[in-house]
C-alpha cells in the first residue's frame, strides 16, 4: 500500500527473490577462463574482425555466429568513471569507492568494474588501467576485484 510521506510517496514492502541463471555458451567460457586462469577471452567475428569483451556467439553488426575465441590482455583505458560517497545502505562515507568502464585493449568492448588504487581527483578519461584478479575465484564477474592505474 502506497503511503504519502512528506514531500514523496512511499511503498513499504519486503522481496526476497533467490534465482539461478544460465551464463550461456560465451558467459560460461569467459568466467571460467577468469577464474581457472586469470585471463580474459573475447569473441572474434570471423567476417568484420571486431573482437567482443564481453564476449557473444554471434556479431551483432554481420549477423553472424562465426566467431572464434582470441586471448586478450588485462588492461585497458579508462572510458568513463563515476565516485560514490555513499554505502549500499545510504550511509555517508568518508573516501568514495569508484566504478570505471573500462575499454578493453585490442578489443571492441570492455567492462564496468570498481576502480581502485587512486584517488578521485587523479582519475583522468583515457588512462590506462589493468585487471587485479582475486586469489579466490568463482566463476564470476566478481572474481575481478577492480581495474588499477598503469603507467603508460
Amino acid at each position: 500500500m502506497a503511503k504519502k510521506g512528506k514531500d514523496w510517496l512511499t511503498y513499504k514492502g519486503k522481496i526476497e527473490l533467490e534465482y539461478e541463471w544460465s551464463m550461456g555458451k560465451a558467459g560460461h567460457r569467459f568466467f571460467t577462463e577468469i577464474r581457472d586462469n586469470k585471463r580474459i577471452m573475447g569473441t572474434k567475428c570471423r567476417k568484420c574482425g571486431r573482437i567482443l569483451v564481453p564476449p557473444r556467439i554471434f556479431c551483432e553488426e554481420c549477423f553472424i555466429d562465426d566467431m572464434e575465441w582470441v586471448l586478450l590482455p588485462s588492461t585497458g583505458r579508462l572510458v568513463a568513471f563515476g565516485d560514490c560517497y555513499f554505502s549500499i545502505t545510504g550511509e555517508q562515507l568518508k573516501d568514495p569507492w569508484m566504478l570505471g568502464l573500462v575499454k578493453i585493449d585490442e578489443a571492441d568492448g570492455g567492462l564496468l568494474h570498481y576502480l581502485d588504487g587512486c584517488r578521485p581527483e587523479d582519475v583522468k578519461i583515457g588512462m590506462p588501467v589493468e585487471i587485479v584478479f582475486k586469489e579466490k575465484r568463482e566463476g564470476n564477474i566478481m572474481d575481478i576485484s577492480h581495474f588499477k592505474p598503469t603507467m603508460d
